[in-house]
């Protein structure tokens, strides 16, 4: 998922939650800038957290955020990239399926990269129908990004647990900034973001931002009610996971 769907999950699933809730909730994506392994970022989240509840128990709202965002312990990104219900794969890919070569065309990409293109743009029109119902998401995102409140005691603690990325973390979750549409929030700032992620990811100089910005807009009609549903539903199972787990409470 992209990071106002993450700020949106955090938010709903710890309501009095801070900027280090915020920050862990973004901060697996923050492989864009800093360089680690997927798998690194989003599979660590349990671990991350009986480190930090050792060494710097302050952080702890921190890996719940990342906790929340991952795939294991199942996160949000679990149920809408890799298992979801009776699906092949997660939420997102499931929706996906309709607009795969279209996906790939618009981002002048080989078509067996369509399915995982066309979940990006799922994820997209998400975005795009919560900045809807939530209007002050991107600019938190934006202030916790750009003014990141407690990382600079607890960034020693995350590489020692995480290593360090071919940049500085403190450098990393700012740098994220250029790629993510937040003020304003349309379908027109998404594709233009997004055809940054795909230049830098794929090296392909440009997509066709126009087309791109239309399929966001016709998914985000077209996934509606069963967007809702599954985020009420997958929220369930999440916060009941943190609560089991003792985490809740962080």
């Amino acid at each position: 998922m992209f990071p106002l769907t993450h700020a949106y999950a955090i938010g709903r699933l710890v309501p009095a939650s801070g900027p280090l809730h915020l920050l862990g909730a973004i901060f697996p994506d923050a492989i864009l800038t800093w360089g680690l392994p997927w798998e690194r970022t989003h599979r660590a989240g349990a671990a991350l957290y009986a480190f930090l509840d050792e060494h710097y128990p302050t952080g702890r709202p921190f890996a719940v955020g990342v906790i929340s965002h991952g795939s294991v312990p199942p996160g949000l990104d679990y149920y809408g990239d890799e298992k979801y219900g009776p699906f092949e794969r997660g939420y997102a890919f499931e929706e996906a399926r309709p607009y795969a070569s279209r996906a790939a065309e618009i981002c002048d990409l080989p078509e067996e990269m369509g399915w995982w293109k066309a979940h990006n743009f799922v994820e997209m029109a998400l975005e795009w129908l919560l900045a809807q119902r939530e209007p002050t998401l991107g600019a938190k995102v934006r202030e916790v990004l750009e003014h990141p409140a407690g990382l600079e005691e607890l960034v020693p603690y995350l590489e020692a647990f995480f290593g360090r990325g071919r940049v500085g973390l403190r450098e990393s979750l700012p740098g994220m900034l250029p790629f993510l549409a937040l003020e304003p929030i349309t379908p027109e700032t998404l594709a233009e973001r997004y055809e940054r992620q795909v230049r830098l990811k794929h090296g392909v100089e440009a997509i066709h931002t126009a087309q791109a910005a239309a399929l966001i807009e016709e998914i985000a009609t077209a996934i509606q009610p069963r967007c809702w549903d599954f985020l009420e539903d997958v929220l369930g199972k999440i916060g009941e996971m943190l609560r089991q787990k003792g985490w809740a409470g962080s």
